[in-house]
This record gives C-alpha cells, structure tokens and sequence, in this order.
C-alpha cells in the first residue's frame, strides 16, 4: 500500500513535542504556516518539511481580492517566509470561496498565478447544503482550468475528492481515478464516512474509503509524498503510518 511512499504526518508550529515523539516514524511534516510562529525552532526535528498555507478558517481566501487581500498577503508572505526558513519545495494552498461581489474564478487565478513554483492546489470539496460560499476548484473542470491557467502543481486530498464525489452523486474511486491524470506527486490522507457529508479527519480503517486501493493507484509512488491528516492520537497515527507502509 505505499511501501516506498514518503509518508508525513501534519503538525502546527506549536505541535513540536508531538513531533519529537512521532519523528522517528515519519518521513517529514508539514507546518500549518501559521502568522506569527517560530519556525525556526522546527529544526530541530532534524527531518525534511512541507507548508500549508492559511485557509478560510483564518479569512484567506485566494478568490477576493478586496476584502481579504491583508490575510491573503499574510498568509502567503508567511507561508513563503516558513519555506524558506525549513528548506520546503512544497507549499500546499486552497483555491478560495465564492463568498461575496468581489470574489470570482477569475480572481483566484490571478492571485495564485503569481505565486511561485513551490505552490500546489489542493483539491476541495463540495459545499455542504445551506453554506453560503461556494468552492473554487470543487469540480474537475474547474480545477483543470486552474491548474493550466496558473501554471501550478496539483495536491490531491483523498477525503475532499470522495466528499465532493458522494455529494454530486458520483462514485468517488472513479472521481479519484479521473484526479489521478492531473498527475499530482503530493497527497493528502484520512479515513472518512462520505454520507455524514462532513470532513472528519478519521484515521485510516475508522471510515468506509477504499483507502488501500486508492493510495495503490497512485503511478509513481517512489516520487510521491503522502500526508497523514489526522489528530495527534500516538498510536493510531502510528498505526495510520504502519497501515501506509503495509504493515
């Protein structure tokens, strides 16, 4: 199941205790790139790092230009700044919402076509019934549009895809299989249960995806990294990286 995968586990800059912890069994992390942190204390876990910036839980929203235009550059400067800092290639980003007049397709484009080559998209997944804003990038064709019209790399997040899959009446493993041919190298990785329409971050096998067969998919698995995004729980996420390793 991913045997010669780089596996890495997700952390926050305040996360560095746990980390010392896990360490010995993951390949690398990623930082959630959070204003105002110290990243240079990261370190000293003396392994390789991703980034992901800020998303709207924060206010970044890469699709307005206006009113969340102080977050975005935030986000975004901190994002680059924590890169630099930890030496990371890879710095995760979420297309934005459609939440407002001053939000478009178009102005997420232009916002994430500046960014540099570090940057991938993340797949999203569909909004729930009642939400307000809708999702950049949500559909394969939307996300195809951005990722030629930016020029940008593709992380593919399994649990988004299968979301957005179930909700649009879609069977997820052939959704995953169409992401698949946008080719991405990076992935991320939870168990979920696609009818609570929620994205629950559970460990791997507390769900129903067909986690196994999906990560066995993936065309390049020696050149590809997958991120664990589940909580901080020791021994199941030791197992989650056991279960990733085939063990």
């Amino acid at each position: 199941m991913g045997e010669k995968m780089q596996i890495g586990i997700k952390i926050y800059p305040e996360d560095i205790t746990y980390a010392k912890k896990i360490a010995p069994y993951a390949d690398f992390f990623e930082v959630m790139a959070i204003p105002g942190s110290n990243f240079r204390k990261l370190k000293a876990l003396k392994k390789p790092f991703t980034i992901h910036t800020i998303h709207y839980h924060w206010g970044f929203n890469a699709a307005d230009l206006v009113k969340a235009a102080e977050i975005n550059k935030l986000g975004v400067d901190t994002a680059t700044h924590a890169a630099d800092i930890l030496d990371a290639d890879t710095i995760v980003i979420h297309p934005g919402r459609l939440n407002n007049e001053h939000c478009s397709l178009k102005q997420s484009i232009r916002f994430l076509k500046r960014l540099d080559s570090r940057f991938l998209i993340e797949n999203v997944p569909s909004q729930l019934k009642g939400e307000q804003s809708l999702r950049v990038g949500q559909s394969i064709i939307e996300l195809k549009r951005v990722l030629k019209e930016t020029r940008k790399g593709f992380c593919l997040d399994f649990a988004h895809a299968a979301e957005h899959a179930h909700m649009n009446g879609m069977y997820y493993v052939n959704y995953i299989k169409k992401l698949l041919k946008l080719r991405p190298r990076y992935f991320h990785i939870s168990d979920t249960r696609i009818r609570t329409k929620k994205d629950l971050h559970l460990h791997l096998k507390e769900g129903d995806l067909r986690l196994d067969y999906l990560t066995d998919l993936i065309p390049d698995p020696e050149n590809s990294r997958i991120l664990i995004e589940t909580s901080h729980d020791f021994r199941k996420q030791h197992r989650d990286i056991r279960i990733l390793r085939g063990g």
